[in-house]
């Protein structure tokens, strides 16, 4: 099957109107996406998306210009109330262009777990799904505000894996912790060097994750409307085996490394502080994380090597013009499809990410094996309009400026600014 023709399929499904399928409450109905009901507590349903988009670039850095960012299908359901249970996969990423045969292309697995939920204070989560580390990151991709996460959740945030975690609220507090197989989807690294007999040639771990959330502002007076601010910190702590296995600093559309891989060896820790507050319409979201990995024995004599240092942050607001508020569900009060202009948007994000080495003594190297390592950053700006013109459908336009520390560590070398821009549509259900 072409990609096109996947885009159709999903946007034919997600076009039919809800109230004209929901005819009861067992067999089949629809329930935001096609749901089928065996009984109280028991159900299967289909879940699905696609992001297709339309790119610019200024300079032009090679990348496709018409592209299916994602396409996913999936099952989520309930077997009572105790448990339920997601499965989902990609299917027929990349340019929508080009020439493929008839089959269906099927790429990895992303949510496939089963949880139980009996009790809030304790749920337990078994199988492959994301580490609780980063509040964008762990964010589904039709909530996000903007086309892209930020660099800093996209490289020191780890993504999904496989493993078993805790979840529950206490209070006023959340928390989750986990042990994971490997250290996450972006810290796998291609590049191995050295590895011991038995040691996995692929992955980095095992891992422990814990994430910590609260509403502290409700306990302080006089707070006004901050009191539904929710604030987080987080923790990763794994192994990391001998190689050019570090994190690695790719550029806002990934085509080139701005600091490249270095050799480390023992204990990879993340930290990360989490902000997010929607008062009405508006919304303000924050976030500074931190990975510190340890270089034993890396040196060119065999030394202990200062530790490498990725630092990321940003600051993103957001203002519904049209009025509704701002939640994990924005739902127009005038749906395009029922003669009104939808919901509209405007957002915008600051963020950086950098690379450095604990040490900066002496002078500044790019060598892989140098104890003070010459830093580079990419700071980017990102302007985005978001309409909003369904439950299932959504409009994105985002406009896109980088800037690098280091001209000569870029997409093009000599050039440290650049700018970049989409158009893409999102169908979820």
């Amino acid at each position: 099957m072409k990609r096109p023709l996947i885009v159709a399929i999903l946007i034919a499904i997600a076009a039919v109107p809800a109230a004209a399928q929901n005819k009861g409450k067992r067999g089949f109905v629809w329930d935001d996406r096609p749901t089928i009901v065996f009984g109280e507590d028991v159900n299967i349903a289909v879940t699905g998306r696609a992001l297709v988009e339309w790119r610019w670039f200024d300079p032009d850095i090679g990348e496709e210009l018409f592209a299916l960012r994602a396409a996913r299908l999936g099952l989520k359901g309930d077997l009572t109330r105790h448990l339920d249970w997601e499965i989902e996969r990609e299917i027929g990423v990349g340019d929508l262009e080009e020439e493929d045969d008839s089959r269906i292309e099927f790429g990895e697995w992303k949510d496939v777990f089963v949880r139980w939920r009996t009790f809030d204070a304790a749920r337990v989560k078994a199988g492959r799904f994301k580490i609780p580390f980063g509040l964008e990151q762990n964010t589904g991709v039709s909530e996000l505000d903007f086309a892209y996460r930020a660099l800093g959740s996209r490289t020191i945030a780890p993504g999904r894996d496989t493993g078993v975690m805790v979840s529950g609220e206490l209070g006023r507090f959340g928390y989750e912790a986990g042990v994971f197989d490997d250290d996450g989807d972006n810290a796998v690294s291609s590049e191995i060097q050295f590895v011991q007999e038995g040691q996995d040639l692929e992955n980095v771990g095992p891992s422990f994750a814990v994430r910590v959330t609260g509403d502290l502002f409700r306990a302080l007076p006089f707070t006004g409307r901050l009191r539904s601010a929710n604030v987080g910190i987080a923790y990763t702590n794994s192994d990391v085996p001998e190689g050019l296995n570090s994190l690695r600093g790719e550029s806002f559309w990934g085509t080139e490394d701005f600091f490249e891989r270095v050799y480390v060896k023992g204990r990879r820790q993340r930290y990360g502080a989490q902000f997010d507050w929607s008062p009405g319409p508006t919304s303000l979201r924050a976030e500074w994380m931190q990975s510190r990995e340890e270089r034993n024995e890396q040196s060119n004599r065999n030394e202990d090597l200062s530790d490498f240092i990725a630092n990321a942050w940003y600051v993103a607001g957001t203002w519904l013009v049209t009025g509704e508020d701002k939640d994990d569900d924005v739902n127009a009060r005038r749906p395009l499809l029922k003669g009104g202009p939808g919901a509209i948007e405007l957002a915008v994000r600051y963020e950086r990410l950098g690379f450095e080495s604990a040490s900066t003594q002496g002078t500044p190297f790019t060598n892989p094996r140098a104890d003070y390592l010459l830093p580079n950053s990419d700071s980017v700006v990102t302007f985005g309009v978001n309409w909003i013109t369904s439950r299932w459908t959504r409009v994105i336009v985002n406009a896109i400026h980088e800037d690098f520390e280091d001209a000569t560590r870029t997409p093009v070398p000599g050039t440290s600014s650049f700018w970049s821009g989409l158009v893409r549509l999102n169908i979820v259900f």
